[in-house]
Formats: C-alpha cells, sequence, structure tokens
C-alpha cells in the first residue's frame, strides 16, 4: 500500500514539473510571442476555410465548415482563459503584431476573445442547418476577429 502512494505522489510531482516547464517557457516574452503567432496562424487557417464558405468560394460542407469554426472558437477559449501567458508584458516588443494597445485594455481584449469563443460555437451550431444560417452566423466570427484586429493589431 505504501508502494502505491509513493507511485502517485512521483506521477503527481512529474506532472506538476512538467506543467511548470511549460509556465516558465512562456513567461519568457519571446516565447510567449512565438506560441501567440503559432495559435493565429492556426486561426487565420480556420478564418480563410470559413470565409471561403462564407463566399461561395468553397462549396457549403457542414462538416467543414464546423470544423473551420470550432478551430476558431478553441483558439478564442485559449486566449481568454490563458491571457497571460500568452500576452505576459514582458512580450510587448519584439517579433509582435500586437499593438501596445492591447495591454492598456487587457479586460477587453479578454473579452473580445470569449465573444469570439461563444460566436465561433454559434456558428458551429449553425453549420448543421445548413449553409445560409452558418453564414448568418459566421458574420459575427469575422465581425470578432476584425473588431480586435483593428485595434490591437500592427498593420
Amino acid at each position: 500500500m505504501r508502494f502505491m502512494s509513493l507511485s502517485k505522489f512521483a506521477g503527481a510531482a512529474a506532472m506538476l514539473c512538467a506543467l511548470g516547464v511549460a509556465a516558465v517557457a512562456l513567461a519568457d516574452g519571446a516565447d510567449a510571442i512565438k506560441a501567440r503567432r503559432a495559435l493565429m496562424k492556426q486561426d487565420g487557417a480556420a478564418g480563410k476555410a470559413m470565409f471561403e464558405i462564407m463566399t461561395g468560394k468553397v462549396p457549403f460542407d457542414a462538416a467543414q465548415a464546423a470544423a473551420a469554426t470550432t478551430e476558431i472558437s478553441k483558439v478564442g477559449h485559449t486566449f481568454a482563459s490563458q491571457f497571460d501567458e500568452y500576452f505576459p508584458d514582458n512580450s510587448k516588443t519584439g517579433d509582435t503584431k500586437a499593438a501596445p494597445a492591447l495591454w492598456d485594455n487587457k479586460d477587453e481584449v479578454k473579452k473580445l476573445f470569449a465573444s469570439l469563443e461563444t460566436d465561433a460555437t454559434a456558428a458551429t451550431a449553425a453549420a448543421s442547418k445548413g449553409a445560409d444560417a452558418f453564414k448568418a452566423a459566421a458574420e459575427k466570427v469575422g465581425g470578432d476577429c476584425k473588431g480586435c484586429h483593428e485595434k490591437y493589431k500592427l498593420q
């Protein structure tokens, strides 16, 4: 019995160490910039797929539409729930496209990411209702992206 408790303790300690390493990695400004750029790249690819469906460049396919907005929702959730890890104060400068105003308005930016998650989740659900329902819901997602990029992305 004692051996079992020790092995559970060792497993928990290993997991905490791994989480600590991940937190330390993002605590470095350059690593945080790299991590958020990777997520934005994913978001951009999903946004492009969503836009191509919305504009008819690609025929509507409910599964593809839902996949695109699901990915956007995940990115919105990640940024909203882990904002300080992806946008620490030491990542204001460097190879970033985030505007300085982002750090002055953190609460607003978190709300924008939360809205992105909510609206993308709604668009995912709308995909099963057909092209028109999806397009109407996806317009809100596009508006979320535009609203944040206009204010908080360097051009």
